[in-house]
């Protein structure tokens, strides 16, 4: 059987564990071929996503069977618009991790902030995230699947968001959700879905399968070196 690759991109609230965690899992989990490209954000979603496109082609991405993609929130919006340029002929499945609540981050940062605060923060790409643009993007056509994360990171409670509104900001104009197979939604937050390995056994279903309610192991096995 023909190596298939797996690429992950980060949100920006991703720090150094939490990239080594969900990277680690999909290497000792799974039999792809794991890519976590270090991109900086700082430039925002365009910036961003010349930067995956010069990856995956340094990388010779194309050379393998099929290329699937995890994308966290900002992820998705580089992936999309570097696609929208430069699309991949061995596109496989997508999952997207989303949250209503994390999403209204941005937003309220520079709000309660300020533009300069938030740019020393963030850069270019709170801004992007923070403007309906980056949902004009052009939807990728592929077998594709939402996680909807329903919990509050710590970051958006101390923002003021709290759980009981999630409905709210789930129909927010805001949060502009592309039409997708398969979503699945999990109590956990923003915090949580890097380094929650029952989550990630069931993007590693969804993967391999194309949905996400296939047989999810309650202890996953290392694959053997």
């Amino acid at each position: 059987m023909e190596k298939e690759a797996l690429v992950i991109l980060t949100g920006i609230t991703a720090d150094a564990s939490k990239k080594a965690h969900v990277r680690d899992y999909f290497r000792d989990n799974t039999e792809y071929e794991v890519f976590l490209p270090r991109l900086c954000q700082f430039f925002g979603i365009d910036g961003s996503a010349r930067q995956l496109a010069w990856f995956l082609e340094w990388y010779k991405i194309e050379r393998y069977a099929r290329c699937h993609f995890i994308c966290y929130i900002s992820g998705g919006f580089i992936l999309r618009q570097a696609l929208s340029v430069k699309p991949i002929v061995n596109l496989g499945r997508v999952v997207y991790l989303r949250s209503p609540f994390q999403e209204a981050v941005p937003e309220l940062v520079i709000e309660q902030l300020g533009s300069i605060a938030a740019a020393f923060s963030n850069g270019k790409m709170l801004f992007d995230l923070a403007s309906r643009d980056k949902d004009q993007l052009p939807v990728i056509q592929a077998e594709d699947g939402v996680i909807l994360e329903k919990g509050v990171s710590n970051m958006a409670a101390q923002l003021g968001i709290r759980a009981d509104q999630f409905d709210a900001y789930r129909h927010r104009e805001a949060f502009c959700l592309p039409p997708s197979k398969t979503v699945f939604c999990t109590e956990l937050s923003h915090d949580q879905v890097y380094t929650t390995d029952a989550l990630l056994a069931r993007i590693a279903v969804f993967l391999k399968s194309g949905g996400f309610t296939g047989v999810v192991p309650a202890d996953p096995q290392k694959r053997p070196s």
